[in-house]
């Protein structure tokens, strides 16, 4: 059993409590509060001395909490949905708050709490998932380029059938983008230039100094470029959570707890806040990011951890709350390929497709080139054990000259670029196919039964149920 030392966090599920609700309240109030949540924090006493509470997090509305999470992780079991209601402030019988454990060996001592009113999980690093290095590996040359990827995609079929994005909320859950870059290499997609559509008011601001579309060039910028490509479009929200860190704790950037704060400001700009006009028709949430190994996660067992392989995780929460109304969420498969062994993932590759981006109510996606060949470093299924085996659900495009973020030799590549171009794809069909004719599941179901050269019948361990084909997909859904 493995500890967490000095710079470890750790996510408390706690009883309703009116400090959390004022804490929470102020962080959905339409111009956040930072000093309201500390306000209303600060009195709140840890009841472990071996644990620090972070104020500046607050607390999150987390509804009647983990204990709904009891069906199984599987695409078609039956389960009642959660109240959306009860994820207010004022309604949520449980609330998240973070800690972070002062002492080695604390969290061993934490694990066998009995408190019924304390439920403890882990809060691991995330990242954007490039490429590892080392056929086609993460060294290997670029493999087509953008204007590939849209003829593999028919982007003009697509633009044709009114499929391109417009009136489509994408939020590019990741490092950040920096506009200009996007605008200056897509402007061939009109003869009068492009200028991508963007909403500041609903993207991320917490725990960055940047603003929105201000950012970095890097893989937040890769992946928003990428989305573009088949629903150029799309209005854009960025989420910039990978960037966020504790000042005092330098080494811990994004982890799910700040995941789970932007998957919280996602539901109140979704469900809960008033809706001006035009107000998007649809939401599809790009996550290109993921756990690199079990080792980054805390164990609770041998064998068992507390987010990679836990399918009651409060983050999931968040997720199926958002699919079940109306939001499409997209995430990666992992980089741990079977032909590439990385030292990032300590060479592992088998069952590293683990936590959120196993669960069953998001669609998974794996890598391939232009020439429909599974990249070496695409991890294959099943995900890892105790979630969701069928992972991944889907292939897209990647390892492909594009965004030039890093170099202009350099590809779009991972399964991040992957991800970015499947949550293109989908925001260009919710175009005209809303959430309220067709489910996300619905949805998903279709791009699966649509998906083209797959190997065989049924899931395929690499392919899933084989390359996304928005055109095949659109012939169904129209």
């Amino acid at each position: 059993m493995t500890s967490i030392d000095t710079v470890g966090s750790v996510l408390i599920e706690v009883k309703k409590d009116d400090r959390f609700r004022r804490a929470a309240e102020a962080f959905f109030a339409p111009t956040p509060s930072r000093p309201d949540i500390i306000e209303a924090m600060k009195d709140y006493h840890p009841f472990d001395p071996d644990i620090e509470i972070d104020l500046n997090f607050g607390a999150l509305p987390v509804g009647p909490g983990s204990s709904w999470l009891d069906t199984p992780a599987t695409l078609e079991a039956p389960h009642i949905p959660l109240p959306m209601e009860s994820f207010r402030p004022a309604n949520s019988e449980k609330f998240v708050i973070r800690g972070f454990i002062k002492r080695p060996g604390a969290l061993e001592r934490l694990a066998d709490k009995t408190d019924a009113a304390v439920i403890f999980h882990s809060d691991p690093p995330i990242f954007g998932l490039l490429e590892m290095p080392g056929p086609t590996c993460g060294t290997s040359p670029y493999v087509g380029d953008t204007g590939a990827v849209r003829e593999k995609l028919d982007t003009v079929t697509l633009a044709r059938l009114g499929l391109d994005g417009k009136g489509v909320a994408l939020a590019i859950v990741d490092s950040g983008i920096f506009l200009p870059r996007i605008t200056q290499l897509l402007g061939d997609i009109k003869p009068s230039g492009f200028v991508p559509n963007v909403d500041r008011a609903n993207s991320w601001t917490e725990d960055v100094v940047t603003e929105p579309f201000g950012h970095r060039v890097g893989h937040g910028t890769m992946c928003a470029y990428d989305a573009l490509i088949a629903a150029p479009e799309a209005t854009l929200l960025d989420y910039s959570i990978l960037l966020g860190r504790r000042l005092s704790y330098e080494r811990l950037r994004g982890t799910i707890a700040a995941a789970m704060r932007a998957y919280a400001q996602l539901i109140n700009f979704w469900l809960f806040k008033p809706r001006s006009h035009p107000y998007p028709r649809a939401l599809v949430v790009g996550n290109s990011w993921g756990t690199f190994h079990p080792s980054e996660d805390a164990y609770v067992a041998p064998g068992k951890h507390w987010y990679i392989d836990n399918p009651k995780h409060p983050f999931r929460l968040f997720v199926r709350l958002l699919a079940e109304n109306g939001a499409d969420i997209i995430f990666s498969g992992n980089n741990c390929g079977c032909c590439c062994p990385s030292a990032t993932c300590l060479s592992q590759t088998s069952s590293m497709i683990m936590g959120a981006n196993s669960y069953p109510e998001v669609l998974t996606i794996g890598g391939c080139d232009i020439y429909d060949k599974l990249v070496g470093y695409s991890s294959r299924g099943p995900s890892i054990t105790g979630m969701y085996p069928e992972k991944p659900d889907l292939v897209a495009y990647t390892h492909f000259l594009g965004s030039k973020t890093r170099r202009i030799y350099v590809p779009d590549t991972g399964v991040s670029a992957a991800c970015a171009v499947a949550a293109g794809c989908v925001a260009a069909l919710r175009t005209r196919v809303p959430p309220e004719t067709t489910s996300p599941a619905a949805l998903f179901q279709t791009l699966r039964s649509t998906a083209r050269n797959a190997p065989g019948p049924g899931w395929h361990p690499g392919y899933g149920y084989g390359i996304i084909d928005p055109v095949a997909a659109a012939a169904q859904l129209l």
